[in-house]
């Protein structure tokens, strides 16, 4: 995987998380992440890709930081 990528999504998920972010710097966040996972075949792991899809923007950030995120209620950490 692409260093350079994984950094350009972490920084873009830890923008996410502070508090006060104006409208149009969410709207640029989730551009930046739709775009990762636009292709088909994003060439993401497997978890990543699954909550980048889904939006699920904790857990994608709880996992690059090498946590384990909870599960949630699409049934698939079930």
């Amino acid at each position: 995987m692409d260093p350079v990528r994984l950094q350009r999504i972490l920084e873009t998920l830890q923008a996410l998380a502070q508090p006060g972010l104006p409208k149009d710097g969410l709207l640029a966040c989730m551009q930046v992440l739709d775009a990762e996972v636009a292709a088909p075949e994003s060439g993401l792991p497997g978890d990543l890709d699954h909550y980048l899809r889904r939006r699920s923007y904790e857990k994608a950030l709880v996992f690059l930081q090498g946590g384990t995120p909870g599960a949630g209620t699409c049934g698939r950490g079930a």
